[in-house]
């Protein structure tokens, strides 16, 4: 325990973290809507007025679930792609297959930030928008050194960003401080919302009755993916 905290210190840190649970509860059984700052009041058996000491609105308890889920999923990136072996495309492989693993692990978490919006929930970008891209910087980044290796072929249709996309990714670029080639933004867009997919039919038990292991699959499928965008698979 940091010695500088007072014992009142600890007890509201408990408290937070405490807040934050009963949240997760609350969306486990209710879907990630149900957060209710008066329900975890009496859950918890504290006045209302008391909970709102910690956080002054419901949107302010989300936001904090949002960031702590959108970095939990940046430091187990970060993770991978600090211990992935071989070369790029492996070590891309290595870290896809963390986002999978990390999102089969933590589905209420992975469902709040890549689920359906909350209603009448607006994130605050200038809080949000540095947790969403930390992992996201790990996978174009190695996207876009295996573009300069020599495990790349240019392949159609991915070799060239459709023109009715390249000027919003240019502009993505820069707003958000990527320091990444337009084609790897695209590619990781394209590889994003092909690989998500998967991972959501999976996490509502929609694909396991279909494909029997979802996991092979959603490795095959992967592969089949980056073999399409022209890496050689290892």
């Amino acid at each position: 325990m940091d010695s500088s905290k007072t014992r009142r210190d600890v007890r509201r840190e408990e408290t937070y973290q405490a807040i934050k649970a009963a949240a997760h509860q609350q969306m486990a059984a209710g879907g990630t809507a149900a957060v209710s700052l008066r329900g975890i009041a009496a859950h918890m058996r504290m006045s209302a007025a008391a909970i709102y000491r910690y956080f002054e609105s419901r949107d302010a308890l989300i936001t904090a679930l949002i960031l702590d889920s959108f970095n939990a999923l940046g430091d187990a990136l970060e993770q991978a792609h600090h211990t992935a072996q071989g070369n790029a495309v492996q070590r891309l492989i290595a870290v896809l297959e963390t986002y999978r693993a990390w999102a089969v692990a933590h589905p209420i978490d992975f469902q709040l930030i890549y689920g359906n919006p909350i209603p009448d929930y607006h994130a605050p970008p200038e809080l949000t928008v540095p947790a969403v891209i930390r992992g996201f910087v790990v996978i174009i980044g190695l996207i876009e050194e295996c573009l300069h290796s020599t495990h790349y072929t240019p392949r159609a249709p991915y070799a060239e960003i459709p023109p009715s996309m390249r000027e919003r990714l240019e502009a993505r670029i820069q707003q958000d401080g990527y320091t990444v080639s337009p084609l790897a933004l695209y590619l990781g867009v394209v590889g994003w919302s092909q690989l998500h997919g998967i991972i959501m039919l999976e996490l509502f038990n929609h694909l396991q009755p279909i494909v029997g292991d979802s996991a092979q699959y959603y490795t095959v499928q992967m592969h089949l993916m980056l073999s399409a965008f022209g890496l050689t698979m290892p």
